[in-house]
């Protein structure tokens, strides 16, 4: 992977943090679209490369594609059924969803943490080259080993992100619900369910490379398979862990 894709994909991940910090003082949806653009301009330009291999960006963008739209009618059910979360702010579809601009900016998440995942193996699976055979550390190994840094990584970014936006564009536990653990004002279950999800993407990704190489069709068709897996099991798994809170209320 070329140095370009990793340096846009470290600005983004800059630019994402600045953006919902200033957002965090302005209390504006619309500032959150401004990142989204440059998340788009950098990535389009990577992708359309020809002195390097940008195929990890371009699936990675796929499955944060799917993940987010498997993804959205759960948030739905948490801010309009469950009030677990009340969104301060609308734009373009008023009150009716989710901010467009929130969700926009779940895909550059969910591309950002498949990338570093695969990102991650890729650069383990060339450190371990010639051990890629034994038991200690085989493609079992590699994929754990970097599933966990995802995992820690998407974790405390939900910490921050979410952080940062309680009170100025969204408020959690809406439906008071009481003793809910929390952590920077945050339910301590989302960081936990973002945690336990991406420690699977050797699941998420794994069964497509397996699914490539054994009928060998172009991986992008199961990228988006592979996201929508992972949203599917996200929104499970913070459903179920809400409503064990709730029942201990």
């Amino acid at each position: 992977m070329g140095s370009k894709t990793d340096k846009a994909v470290f600005t983004v991940t800059g630019t994402t943090l600045l953006t919902f910090l200033i957002a965090s003082r302005v209390g504006s949806i619309w500032v959150l679209y401004p990142n989204v653009l440059i998340a788009v301009a950098l990535f389009i330009y990577c992708i359309r490369q020809i002195d390097e291999d940008a195929s990890q960006l371009s699936n990675s963008a796929i499955f944060g594609l799917a993940m987010t739209l498997t993804y959205v009618p759960m948030d739905w059910l948490f801010s309009r059924k469950a009030g677990l979360i009340f969104y301060l702010r609308s734009d373009f579809l008023g009150h009716l969803t989710t901010p467009i601009g929130v969700i926009l900016n779940w895909v550059v998440f969910a591309t950002l943490a498949a990338y570093c995942y695969r990102r991650f193996e890729m650069i383990l699976r060339t450190r371990f080259a010639d051990e890629s055979d034994d038991s200690k550390m085989g493609f079992v190994g590699i994929g754990v080993l970097a599933s966990s840094g995802t995992g820690i990584g998407a974790a405390l970014g939900s910490i921050v992100i979410y952080g940062l936006g309680a009170s100025h564009l969204w408020v959690w536990n809406a439906a008071q619900v009481d003793q809910m653990p929390q952590i920077a004002s945050v339910p301590l279950f989302m960081p936990l369910t973002f945690l336990f999800t991406f420690l699977l993407c050797p699941y998420f990704f794994g069964m497509a490379d397996r699914a490539k190489e054994a009928t060998g069709v172009r991986r992008y068709q199961y990228a988006g398979v592979a996201g929508i897996r992972c949203g599917i099991f996200l929104g499970a798994l913070q459903f179920f862990s809400f409503l064990l809170f709730y029942v201990w209320k």
